[in-house]
Formats: structure tokens, sequence, C-alpha cells
């Protein structure tokens, strides 16, 4: 075994113990403790806490559901089944397709949610420690500036103390991109090729902050390998085409159904966004690098200033990329003769599709820290370099002690960092009655009463009802996301009109097939259905713990022809109006038969909306976009509000609803009075 080989084996070692301290609250019983970050549990800090824990909560089913697909369902990696009946639900927020790859394999093993993410926690922590190691040692070949730059990059407070939003700081594999990205210029290697397309897949399967931050410190670095090696690059041609490739097709099989759900029901944009100024930088505000990877970056920058080491030092490009970075984090930079200068990424937000999506932009700030670590270790190279054995062992156990108090001693990690490193184990699984309760759960979807999508409602129950829902494996309405569609809004309107017949054979033929009725939610909830939950035509009790009550809903006939829906008493339902436009509700309605669904896939449809006189002869005709019912019963009906244009002419008018694809069929109507 060659010296670089064991030295090699030792920092990763070295770095599986440190993510193992790091995250010690929960080594005590990974199955049942989740990490908390200590300075949310302080009193001063109650709303921090809410939202971490529910942030939490969310995070580990949805990365248990993912492991559980690619571990036994790789079919189903895009749909888990969170916020029935709508189809790739995770297009409302982060996909989290990274974490639970790397979480494949702990599930398989265990089946257990809380154990995945806790080992997902500590693999990722332990990937960032061996990715910047790879790097460091790469460009310097000294194991010490690859160990204390591996150190300084992996113990950042804001990474290790945020375990519930890791896909967000998840960008290790863009330090490995870029050691691909070298070989691959210098040895041409269809092998390398195949390296760099795997680290970037690996990437792109990580949040789109990440993929952001590669994309400018691997767009500042590529151009420069491409001037550097430019006489290769008619050889490289088809190597770099096969990358570009591959690449670009998994990122729009990522990607492109985020754009597609942003046209369909008009959310991921126009969110609040979260920058930074520029002085949070500085020692002891909320994106420090620390005093440690502060001077030594300082210091490696003041090393490339004497010179490059050789052809193909990086530091040039990757301080470039650095810097840009960081101006996309900050509000604006003041430039002399220029004033202020806002962050590129409010420039860009109307011209980049999904920009606009995007809050957290401060996030971006690793990929500075990245760029740091990597001056850090030529600074450690030149530090060390003069020295024998002995004293560069000296060196870096005296470096690699500092980083280590600089995090872990809390006084010093609270005037160096905005966040200590500190975690609590929090105990978080279900009770094993209640995971008794929801083995006993039949096919299909679970509804979680009682149920509210409004904020203060959702922050207080949806995370408790998806931290259940990790443990099993149906679809469930509980959806707790950036962003909501119409369809939860159609299902809370079902779910408030229980116990009435109609809504509950509706929201069966939604795929609704489990009731999980939680007293200590609301001592209300149990008492309003009981005319449901009494009804054994309708449900059928299947156990009860201290807290909640499982019911069997049961299933009806369903149709999922519009034809169910045609209005055919048009003339019933008059309004009065007055133009030149106005707003009214056109009602749909189900005759006698089996209760109608919308088929799949449920979206807004286009119409044509149709103002007739009363002998049939058309008036008008406009298009518009709007979201059918999704169910309804027997005797069932809802409303819809539309804009028309009224005519000019008083009298009466008939306005008819149809669907593009079936200008025909009459699914609802309603007649006007224009005064």
């Amino acid at each position: 075994m060659s010296s670089t080989t064991r030295s090699g084996l030792a920092a990763a070692l070295l770095y599986f113990a440190i993510a193992l301290f790091a995250n010690r609250a929960v080594l005590a019983n990974p199955f049942t403790l989740l990490p908390t970050p200590l300075d949310y549990t302080r009193a001063e800090k109650p709303g921090l806490m809410l939202v971490y824990e529910a942030d939490q909560d969310f995070v580990v089913t949805y990365m248990a559901r993912v492991a559980r697909a690619f571990a036994f369902a790789p079919s189903k990696i895009t749909d888990v089944g969170l916020c029935n009946p709508m189809q790739q639900a995770y297009t409302l927020g982060e996909h989290m397709f990274g974490e639970g790859l790397l979480g494949a394999l702990p599930y398989r093993l265990t089946q257990d949610p809380i154990f995945t993410f806790n080992s997902v926690a500590i693999l990722s922590t332990w990937i960032s420690f061996l990715a910047i190691y790879t790097l460091a040692f790469y460009w310097t070949g000294s194991f010490a500036a690859a160990f204390l730059a591996g150190l300084l990059f992996g113990l950042i407070p804001s990474r290790l103390s945020n375990p519930a939003h890791i896909f967000i700081f998840a960008n290790a594999w863009s330090a490995l991109a870029l050691v691909a990205a070298h070989r691959l210029f210098t040895r041409q290697r269809w092998l390398d090729a195949a390296l760099l397309t795997l680290c970037l897949c690996l990437q792109l399967l990580e949040s789109f902050y990440p993929v952001l931050g590669l994309a400018i410190i691997g767009g500042a670095y590529g151009l420069s390998l491409s001037i550097k090696h430019a006489a290769k690059l008619p050889r490289l041609a088809p190597k770099l085409l096969a990358v570009a490739a591959v690449t670009g097709v998994l990122a729009w099989l990522l990607f492109g159904p985020y754009l597609e759900t942003q046209e369909i029901w008009g959310v991921l944009q126009a969110r609040k966004r979260m920058l930074l100024s520029p002085y949070r930088y500085l020692p002891g505000e909320a994106a420090s690098p620390g005093w440690f990877l502060s001077i030594l970056a300082g210091v490696g920058l003041l090393d490339r200033a004497r010179g490059a080491r050789d052809r193909d030092d990086p530091r040039l490009p990757l301080l470039a990329a650095g810097f840009l970075i960081f101006w996309c984090t900050v509000w604006f930079l003041w430039v002399p003769g220029l004033g202020n200068l806002p962050s590129p990424l409010i420039s860009l937000a109307g011209y980049v599709p999904g920009i606009g999506s995007v809050r957290a932009l401060a996030a971006l700030q690793h990929g500075v820290l990245l760029v740091l670590s990597v001056f850090a270790a030529y600074a450690v190279l030149a530090l060390t370099e003069r020295f024998a054995l002995s004293g560069r062992v000296a060196i870096t156990t005296v470096l690699a002690a500092g980083i280590l108090a600089q995090t872990f001693h809390p006084p010093t990690a609270r005037a160096t960092f905005a966040a200590t490193a500190d975690l609590v184990g929090k105990p978080s699984r279900p009770s094993a009655e209640k995971l008794d309760l929801l083995a006993q759960l039949p096919d299909g979807a679970v509804l979680d009463l009682p149920l509210s999508y409004k904020p203060r409602k959702k922050l207080q129950t949806m995370p408790g009802y998806l931290l259940a829902a990790a443990y099993y494996d149906q679809r469930t309405a509980a959806c707790y996301n950036s962003f909501f569609s119409g369809l939860q809004t159609e299902v809370e309107r079902l779910v408030e009109a229980l116990p009435d017949p109609t809504a509950a054979k509706a929201l069966s033929a939604l795929g609704f097939r489990s009731l999980l009725v939680h007293h200590v939610k609301s001592n209300a909830e149990p008492h309003r259905l009981e005319p449901l939950l009494t009804n054994e035509w309708q449900t059928q009790f299947l156990g009860r713990t201290e807290e909640t009550s499982a019911y069997r809903l049961e299933a009806g006939p369903v149709t999922e022809r519009f034809e169910a829906i045609a209005s055919k008493h048009a003339g019933l339902r008059r309004k009065q109006v007055k133009g030149p436009r106005a707003d009214v509700a056109i009602r749909f309605h189900r005759g006698m038969g089996p209760t109608f669904r919308h088929p799949d896939p449920i979206v807004p449809s286009d119409i044509l909306i149709r103002v007739r006189k009363p002998n049939g002869d058309l008036v008008a005709e406009s298009t518009a976009r709007m979201l059918l019912p999704l169910a309804l019963a027997t005797g069932g009906h809802t409303d819809r509000r539309i804009e028309i244009d009224v005519p000019e002419a008083p009298g009466a008018y008939r306005v008819e609803v149809v669907r593009t694809e079936e200008p025909d069929l009459v699914l609802a109507s309603r007649i006007l009075s224009v005064r």
C-alpha cells in the first residue's frame, strides 16, 4: 500500500470519527432521536424551533420515501405519494433525490426513517470532508494541506447545525467535478469523461442552490481550462459533448417538471429573497467562514500573488468564481464611482427560468467556502513545505486542534460564528401503538383529520402527519412544502364539507381509503365527524390509540367520463349582471350514477366560455383555464368563478362552459340577465 493510500485512509477514518462526534447527540439511539440545533431550543427563539422541527419532520418523511423508492421501486422516485392527488409533488419544493440515493442502503437495511435521516446527516458530513481532501490533495500533493482544508470546509457550524436542510449545502460533488474536469483536459481519457459526468450528475441530484454554485465555479474553471488547453479541444470535443449531453438530459428530467408545475399552477415564483449584507461574512456573523479559514485563505491569496506554482494552478479562476458567488449572495456591493451594484441574481430573475422561485440565495455562501478552502490548502502547503516531517506533523496537529476548538468549544464558536455546531437529540419516533395502528391501514391514500393548509394550522399539524407517513407506504393528503397547488385547496374544501356523504364519496373517488382522526389536534373533530364515522356503509373502524383513531373509507363505483357532469338543466339558475365584465359563479353538478372523478392528470383544463342568445345564436366566445371538479358524487355540486364579457344589449343570455377537447359537451351553464 502506497503512502498516499495510507494517508487517504487515515484521513477518511479521522473524518468519520469527527462526523460521528458532530452528530453524537443522536448516537445513543439513532432510531428514535432526531438532531436539533441547541441554539433553537433556547426560550428566546421559540419560532425558530417550531419552524425547524416542522421542516425536519417533512424532510425525514420525504427523504425516507425517496430512499425507499431507490431501494425497492426506482420507478416511484418522482412520485413518493405526498399531497395526494397531485402527481410529482416534489416540484413544490426540494426534490432531495441526492439524499434519497445516499439513504437507500441504510433504509434497505433497516427500513427506518429516523435511522435513514441520521445516517444521511453523518454520511453527508463525511463526504464533505473527503471531497475537499481529494481536491486539495490533487492540487497540492500535501497531506497536511488536504487534511486541514477538508476540516475547514466540513466544520462550518451553519452546515453541521442544520441537518434538516443538508440538501441546500450539499456541494461536495462540485469539488470532485473540478478534479475530474482537470483530469479530462490533461489526460483526455473517456474514463475521466465518465468520472466528470458522474460527479456532475450527483451534484444535479442535490438542491438547486449547490447546482447554481457549480454552474458559476465550473463555468469559470472550465473556461480557464479551455483557454490553457485550447490546442486539445478538437480531440476533447466528442468527450465534452458526451458529458454535456448526459448531464443536460438529466438536468432537464430533474428541473423541467418544475417549469411545468410553474406553468400549470402559477406557483414557483415571486418568493421573498433571503440575501445577506456584505458584513455578514465577518467573524461572529451568519456567513462567517471562521478565523482559521479566513486567515489561511488570505495567506493562500498572497502566495498566489507571488506567482503560480504550476501551469494549472487553479486559484485565479476560482478567485473570480468565488467573488461572483459572494456577489450573488449579498443584496449589493458598493463600488467607488458606480455606487451600489445589486446581486446579479436579482437582475437575472426576470430572464432565467426558475430564479424567481429560489428564496435562500444566501445558501450559495458554501460555494465561497469551497473556494476559500482551496486557497487555505495552498496556504498550509506554503507554511509546511520547508519543514521536515516532524515539523509538518506539529503544524498540522496545532492547526487541526485550533479548527476543532473553533467549532466545538462553545465560547470560541460563539465568538467566531453566528451559530454553534451543538446539537441535542429530540425523541421523535411515534409510539409502538401508533406504528401498529399504521400497519393496519389498507391500500389507498390516507387522509389525516383535522386537515388545514392554512399557514398557521399547517405549521402546527402537518409535520406530525408527515412524520407518521414516513412509516407507511400509502399516498397521503399531508402536504408541507414551499408552495401549494390548487389541488390542496380542493381537498380541504371537501374535508370541510364532511360529514356530508357526497363529500365522503368524492374523497373516496380521489383514492382516499383511510381516515386518521387525531383527537389531540382537535377535540371537536371526532364529534363533527360522528355521523360519518358511525355509518357502517361508509366507514369501518380499524383501531385506536390514545391520540389517533383509524377508519377505512369504503369505496364506491367511479366514472372518469366528463359526460357524468354535463349540464342538463340550463337556465335554472339566473344572475343579474352589468357590463362590461362580470364575475360569475358557474355550478357543476352530478346527477344520478357513479361518483365522477377527474381523470389523471388532474390539472387545469383549457375551456371555452360561450355566450348565447335564447335562440342559441352565439354572441361571444373566449378561452380560459380552469380546474374542473376533482370529484362529484350523486347530488353533489361545486362552483367555479369565471370572468366573462357582458353583452351590451340588455336581455337574457346563456353562458356555457366546455372543454376545448370536447367542444360539443356542455359541462356547466348559467343564465345571465343583462341590465
